[in-house]
């Protein structure tokens, strides 16, 4: 089935607007050479044609534009925080880039399953777990990175975070199982899966990273919050899949695509599929937005919520804004999709 959809014209915009305005973090020159430094100590960075277990070329990672991306997602971080939230975007970029080149091409079900499950081990909410020796540039970043992204963050956002990245480690696996199997995956088993691909609970830790307020504790297991997170998680992934379609399914082998999924659904041609998907998106931030202008206020009124919780809940909201508008302008603008990112 995917062979038949490949060869289409690109998409280089999402066509999408949102109602959030964009800022830039004031500490992205800052950031900005800390981000190559960092990929190229963690052996990300091929420094000669040899060079084994490395994953982009110096001028492929730089198309990515991720200090660009941090300091939207993150307009209001401090600089040090700004850092980690750059290097953690890296990793996710250098996992999901190593995953697709050494198992997802391959079709390699086992070893997919035998390198997440390993790799899974080297975050825990307790960041001082000791973990295995590091034995490529994935596991050398994570092992790096979460003892200093971890400290001094509460234990709720630790195992948020920790969580959100096994279910994107695990999910890449997921993803693999389909490609070998053939298997375009149904709508509402994509929505679920992609929640899990993207990372998705980590756009919430950043937006607290940013603001320095998490979703206060009396509203965490609140039906309200639960549904505004799947909304939010939900606008971040899936205009993603408009603009990385042609690498993803002419590029990469891909077969997990909300293109490719609509399509199937509706017949038709990839323009039909993504006014679909703009649609889809469209609906999930007015779902967002009546959460947080209808649904929070109620449930804060309902459950008695002192004024500094609600203070916290809505500073969290507007970094989440933020983090939405910033993930956006970087989908569209970023040199990642264009053409031929994975070439030699």
């Amino acid at each position: 089935m995917c062979g038949d959809f490949k060869h289409n014209a690109a998409i280089s915009a999402t066509r999408v607007s949102l109602p959030y305005e964009v800022r830039v973090n004031p500490h992205l020159e800052f950031s900005r050479n800390e981000c190559e430094t960092w990929a190229r100590d963690m052996g990300m960075l091929r420094t000669s044609p040899a060079a084994p277990g490395t994953i982009w070329k110096p001028d492929r990672f730089r198309r990515i534009a991720v200090p660009e991306l941090a300091a939207k997602i993150s307009p209001d971080a401090n600089e040090s925080d700004l850092i980690l939230i750059q290097q953690a975007l890296v990793w996710i970029f250098a996992y999901d880039d190593y995953f697709t080149s050494a198992y997802k091409k391959s079709r390699d079900l086992r070893g997919g399953w035998s390198y997440a499950r390993r790799l899974c081990t080297f975050i825990h909410p307790d960041p001082e777990r000791l973990v295995p020796e590091p034995g490529d540039a994935v596991e050398r970043g994570l092992a790096d990175l979460w003892p200093r992204l971890a400290k001094g963050r509460s234990l709720y956002w630790r195992r948020e975070f920790s969580q959100a990245i096994h279910a994107f480690i695990t999910g890449a696996a997921l993803e693999l199982e389909n490609i070998c199997d053939d298997r375009v995956p149904d709508l509402i088993d994509f929505i679920r899966l992609r929640r899990q691909t993207f990372a998705g609970g980590t756009g919430a830790c950043f937006a607290a990273m940013s603001t320095g307020a998490e979703i206060p504790e009396a509203l965490r297991e609140t039906e309200v919050v639960a549904s505004l997170l799947d909304a939010f998680i939900d606008v971040m992934a899936l205009g993603n899949e408009a603009v990385s379609y042609d690498m993803e399914i002419n590029e990469e082998g891909e077969i997990n695509n909300l293109m490719l999924v609509l399509r199937g659904i509706f017949g038709g041609g990839l323009d039909q599929a993504h006014k679909i998907a703009t649609d889809i998106i469209a609906d999930r931030v007015a779902h967002f937005d009546h959460s947080v202008e209808v649904k929070l206020p109620r449930l804060a009124a309902d459950t008695g919520l002192s004024a500094a919780d609600l203070a916290q809940m809505r500073a969290w909201v507007r970094g989440a804004q933020s983090y939405l508008s910033g993930l956006y302008d970087w989908y569209d603008s970023t040199a990642r999709y264009g053409g031929d990112f994975h070439a030699a």
